[in-house]
């Protein structure tokens, strides 16, 4: 039961990453199947598709020619001195820590924006089948501590903003009493969180693990941002030396990048308006590009409570694409529910498709989609933001 219990939660840490790349595999997947062999598009129309099938056709021929202008990655240069620097242009912070701690930016293999992971012990070598509670790491063991850039959308303080940071581990339960401290000639505002996991065998009493995070909410440059410090566990002795590199923190201007679109709005038509045996009756496509922030927000109709740490560039450009019309719109992926042993029930069709896809490069990580039987047209696309005109 126990290893069952520690798969199943290491499954929902994951599941963010695993589903945004299923979701990117089943547009490949689907457009792959529905692409018509290439042929020149009869005047007037693009590629056979009626002209009203979109409103906007222009490319961004402009924003194509840009010249690049890439956020350096994360840099890690040792001092000599049994330290190291850390520096993370674009997340805007400079830290020194212990020259023997593991760096990585992130906690998974791709960078994360503006994030730092390290660890003072070798992870490889924590057996994560004996540990009391998933990811609660014994205090003997080290400690682990992540820097992170995260959203403040209301201007709140950092002693109130703190509370966000209980719920974005599944077994934080309340912020214990903090206090304001200097860190980078801010006022930040340091606590720690308690977490605790309860785990019930199948036999035996209810199993109990408390632990805490220690957490730094740091202003930075920009008044919209904080740099979130968190390390864990809080009773782990290297708690003085995850202090002292905080001494040496630094906040500085963050180096904003800017690439090249080089995904244009015709690709996107191109890909939709036709089907194998040529243009698809009553399809519409639009195509509206927009930053990342903007394109998560429309993902979400509009309200702001997607995730307020920031995993990619809230700036990058991306499209924004909604789709609908055509009897071969996609399915969910998995197909129609099948109840018990009998046929699959016959699946609803799709009215509707909205995804939002990177303009400047192939990364299909954190881009989403939505599927809908109800209308004909995603509610509030048409009153979306273009950068393309």
């Amino acid at each position: 039961m126990a290893r069952i219990e520690i798969a199943s939660r290491l499954f929902v840490v994951l599941i963010a990453i695993v589903g945004a790349l299923a979701v990117g595999q089943t547009l490949r997947d689907y457009r792959m199947s529905s692409l018509a062999p290439t042929e020149e598009p009869p005047s007037g129309a693009l590629n056979g598709a009626s002209s009203l099938a979109v409103s906007n056709r222009a490319n961004c021929e402009v924003l194509a020619r840009l010249s690049p202008v890439s956020a350096p990655p994360l840099a890690i240069a040792d001092l000599a001195n049994g330290t190291k620097r850390l520096t993370s242009a674009e997340g805007g912070y400079v830290i020194d820590v212990p020259s023997s701690w593991l760096v990585q930016a992130g906690p998974f293999t791709t960078p994360m924006f503006g994030q730092v992971h390290m660890t003072s012990y070798d992870p490889s070598s924590i057996d994560q089948r004996a540990l009391s509670a998933p990811g609660m790491l014994p205090p003997e063991a080290g400690i682990a501590v992540d820097l992170q850039i995260w959203r403040n959308p209301t201007g709140e303080a950092p002693d109130r903003y703190v509370d966000n940071v209980v719920h974005y581990h599944p077994d934080g339960v309340a912020v214990l009493p903090g206090s304001y401290v200097t860190l980078a000639g801010q006022q930040a505002y340091q606590a720690a969180i308690q977490d605790e996991h309860r785990f019930q065998p199948g036999t035996g009493p209810l199993v109990v693990t408390r632990q805490t995070r220690l957490v730094w909410v740091v202003p930075t440059l920009r008044p919209d941002r904080y740099l979130v410090v968190i390390a864990q566990p809080g009773e782990s002795a290297l708690r003085h030396a995850v202090e002292d590199a905080l001494k040496s923190l630094r906040v500085t201007k963050p180096v904003v990048s800017q690439m090249p679109v080089t995904h244009q709005r015709s690709e996107i038509f191109d890909e939709w308006l036709n089907g194998k045996s040529g243009p698809i009756p009553g399809r519409r496509v639009e195509a509206k590009l927009m930053t990342y922030a903007e394109a998560e927000a429309a993902m979400r109709g509009g309200h702001d409570h997607g995730l307020l740490r920031i995993d990619r560039d809230p700036d990058e450009l991306f499209w924004l694409v909604a789709v609908s019309g055509g009897p071969d719109l996609p399915l969910p992926r998995g197909g129609p529910l099948r109840l018990g042993s009998g046929p699959p029930a016959t699946p609803t069709p799709t009215a509707w498709m909205l995804y939002d896809m990177a303009a400047t490069n192939d990364r299909g990580e954190m881009t989403g989609m939505s599927l809908s039987s109800n209308g004909t047209w995603p509610p509030g696309f048409d009153a979306q933001p273009d950068l393309c005109h």
